[in-house]
């Protein structure tokens, strides 16, 4: 479950406060229950849904920027703005808070100009509180996190839906942006294109496969004679996600073998393995926080520290007196892409997705409950060349040939809506939807909803999908393979 934020007191409005400007936050989804009666979604979804009469609608249109706090007060204060009784005074003191980010006070908007408004600074807010720390939260924590409070957590999607949200999570369902495949067909058939399925590979392991969404469809886009010889396994540091894996690889035709371990060790023997997917989750691998004195005298602190500082030796990684006071160092990613390195066989291959990065050092991003760190990808292609593997690098929308100006609902409009039919006990995914496809999933509800918005899934402003990069690995030495061409039916046969 979500951690709780912790508690907040209601602003003050008086003195300064008054004269602050009001701005509501844009792209509001409002559900509209009654003639009088409209639901608004706070931020923390611990809180309950905002409900509001028309009154309470009026004041929130209010807030665009040129009516200051004290207009309000005076106009709304004392009036009944919902159903639930409370004056306008109980809700302008609140909804400015980051529990609710609905509206913003102020002298300028976020970010200082009307027109690119930074919103996302209230989200950071409040994830900080989720996170209960700011800036980096120490080398073990994930770890951590993921063994052991994630032992808890419910055996359904919402930790995907609320905490760690995921393209193929997003797109787990076949999609028009997609070619009306899943995330999992969709690469299968990518990786086939590859040539990585001729020879077919002996033993697959799926690296950190979430709720076994990616392990079901992948076999599900093989034919059974396809699948037979194939042993497919499935590794994860959390054992409720492993058990899901493990059952949705079976429903995908696989054997369903599970080992729960951590991949910057993986418990198998030298090139034993063909073929590795690892879908986005070197985020969550272990990062390091280094002094530009360690940096510079190439001295850890720590033993981690240390091993840190040997491989950006190694890798002859640029470090001068421009460096700055602290940076992070993606410690877990370069020895995660080591131990493939020593478990795949001469041939094999691994598929790395992640966002992150390609200049300067890692940047912390806040979830609930933990905090991820961007993978930077110019020191990890570094590590993987230096290993000694042939890598091929691209954005993940161009690796999967995505239909770019495909329009789906925004995240944020998805959560909202998930809310409000969580009030109804009506079942509601979060997924990408198209508008065609959530007509589907609401059905007689979709018109109530006011305020729905679509992204290209393209835009940044949707899920940001180009800062997701993909590394394909091969590890020399395979044995030559059988090339042919195919006309009218017949093949004909080379060798490179």
């Amino acid at each position: 479950m979500k951690p709780v934020v912790a508690p907040q007191e209601p602003l003050d409005l008086t003195g300064p406060a008054l004269n602050l400007l009001a701005w509501r936050i844009p792209d509001l989804v409002t559900y509209q229950q009654a003639d009088d009666e409209y639901w608004f979604a706070p931020l923390d979804d611990s809180l309950p849904l905002v409900r509001l009469n028309m009154t309470g609608v009026e004041m929130l249109r209010a807030m665009n920027g040129h009516t200051t706090v004290a207009v309000l007060l005076e106009r709304y204060g004392d009036t009944i703005c919902g159903p639930d009784g409370q004056p306008g005074r109980w809700h302008l003191e609140r909804w400015a808070t980051p529990h609710y980010s609905l509206c913003y006070y102020g002298t300028e908007p976020p970010g200082g100009h009307r027109h690119t408004a930074k919103w996302d600074l209230l989200l950071q807010q409040i994830r900080e509180g989720w996170s209960g720390q700011d800036g980096f939260e120490g080398e073990h924590h994930l770890e951590e996190f993921h063994v052991h409070e994630l032992t808890r957590s419910p055996e359904d999607d919402e930790h995907f839906d609320v905490i760690e949200t995921t393209v193929s999570h997003l797109f787990r369902e076949p999609t028009d942006a997609l070619h009306n495949l899943t995330y999992g067909r969709l690469l299968m058939r990518q990786l086939r294109k590859l040539g990585w399925f001729n020879p077919k590979p002996r033993v697959m392991l799926e690296v950190g496969g979430g709720l076994g969404y990616v392990a079901r469809e992948l076999g599900k886009e093989l034919l059974p004679f396809e699948r037979q010889s194939i042993t497919y396994i499935s590794l994860d540091i959390t054992h409720p996600f492993l058990k899901l894996q493990t059952k949705r690889a079976k429903e995908g035709g696989w054997g369903g073998i599970g080992t729960r371990a951590n991949a910057e060790a993986l418990p198998f023997q030298d090139n034993s393995v063909d073929l590795v997917i690892d879908n986005e989750n070197m985020a969550d691998m272990t990062p390091v926080k280094l002094t530009r004195q360690e940096l510079l005298t190439n001295k850890g602190e720590t033993e981690q520290h240390q091993d840190a500082l040997d491989w950006i030796r190694r890798l002859r990684l640029p470090i001068d007196a421009t460096t700055p006071d602290d940076v992070i160092f993606n410690l877990g990613p370069i020895r995660f892409v080591a131990e493939l390195w020593r478990v795949l066989k001469p041939g094999g291959h691994a598929f790395l997705t992640e966002f992150g990065i390609e200049d300067g050092w890692p940047a912390p991003v806040k979830l609930p409950g933990h905090t991820e760190y961007e993978v930077q990808y110019s020191h990890l292609r570094q590590a993987v060349r230096w290993l000694g593997f042939q890598e091929r690098y691209l954005p993940l929308p161009q690796f999967l040939a995505m239909k770019p100006d495909t329009k789906v609902l925004c995240t944020g409009a998805a959560y909202t809506i998930q809310r409000f039919c969580q009030a109804m006990h009506k079942p509601f995914a979060i997924r990408a939807y198209t508008e065609k496809e959530l007509q589907q999933a609401l059905g007689d509800l979709l018109p109530r909803l006011h305020g729905c918005h679509y992204h290209d899934v393209a835009d940044p402003a949707w899920f940001g999908l180009l800062d997701f990069k993909v590394l394909l690995l091969e590890k020399p030495g395979g044995a030559p393979k059988a090339q042919f061409t195919e006309n009218k039916g017949y093949r004909w046969y080379s060798q490179k």
